[in-house]
């Protein structure tokens, strides 16, 4: 009888471990796959304890953090609310889990819908035969297209000219700019409905400015000085006998 008791005993946390389960609801519907919201929207996260034989306390992590929770806010059933949802809630994972048994979790990832947008310097002052680079940054969730519009038309980049586009990105690159290349360059974000939003970049390309060499002023600097000690050498001794004059008259 007592191996029976120490056997039940120790089985005991076991079965506790085993018997509960999560169900986890985004706006108040079962969550199950990637749902899609919208920018500036309420969400609220529930997470449900589900078959279980007593109170479970629950915990959440937003990402890798942990989500500071209320103790009247985690038994049982837990509520996480975001009055609105900006750019930086997208792609984040908020998961639940039972404190005693951390291997037991459910998490979703918020898919916030939100229109393009674009940043960078808009106006671009470059001198002839200079490279210019025109950077357009942008976030867009759906994914859009990026493209460039010269003076707002399509064009074929020019042999010196180079589009590089990265995850949130669009650059043009020209080499040697010259003054036919002063330009409104748009840049433009298509999303799969159609719509788009842009961005305009005005580049002036100014004549270069002349400047003297540093190799050709140094040179002077040079120059000069050895000028200036050559001559103190060759009046040495016209400039000591006034030396020694000056200290004879001083003497009588």
């Amino acid at each position: 009888m007592k191996k029976l008791l120490l056997l039940v005993t120790v089985l005991l946390p076991f079965f506790h471990e085993i018997t509960g389960s999560l169900k986890i609801f985004l706006n108040n519907a079962l969550y199950e796959n990637k749902t899609s919201l919208t920018i500036s929207d309420p969400a609220i996260i529930r997470c449900e304890v589900a078959d279980n034989t007593e109170n479970e306390t629950l915990i959440w992590y937003r990402g890798t953090l942990e989500v500071n929770i209320s103790s009247e806010n985690s038994v049982n059933v837990s509520t996480v609310c975001i009055p609105e949802l900006t750019v930086e809630d997208n792609g984040v994972s908020f998961t639940c889990l039972l404190k005693s048994n951390t291997s037991i979790k459910r998490s979703l990832q918020l898919d916030v819908q939100f229109n393009p947008r674009l940043s960078g310097d808009t106006q671009i002052r470059a001198e002839e035969g200079k490279t210019v680079q025109i950077s357009c940054g942008f976030k867009a969730n759906p994914a859009a297209s990026m493209f460039w519009r010269q003076n707002n038309s399509l064009f074929t980049l020019p042999a010196n000219y180079k589009q590089d586009l990265t995850m949130d990105t669009l650059q043009l690159t020209i080499e040697k700019v010259t003054k036919k290349d002063t330009a409104n360059y748009t840049c433009v974000a298509l999303l799969p409905n159609g719509n788009e939003t842009t961005r305009v970049f005005e580049l002036i390309v100014g004549d270069r400015q002349v400047g003297l060499p540093i190799e050709a002023i140094a040179a002077a600097v040079v120059v000069g000085a050895l000028m200036i000690a050559f001559g103190m050498f060759a009046r040495r001794e016209k400039i000591f006998n006034m030396c020694m004059k000056g200290r004879h008259d001083t003497a009588m």
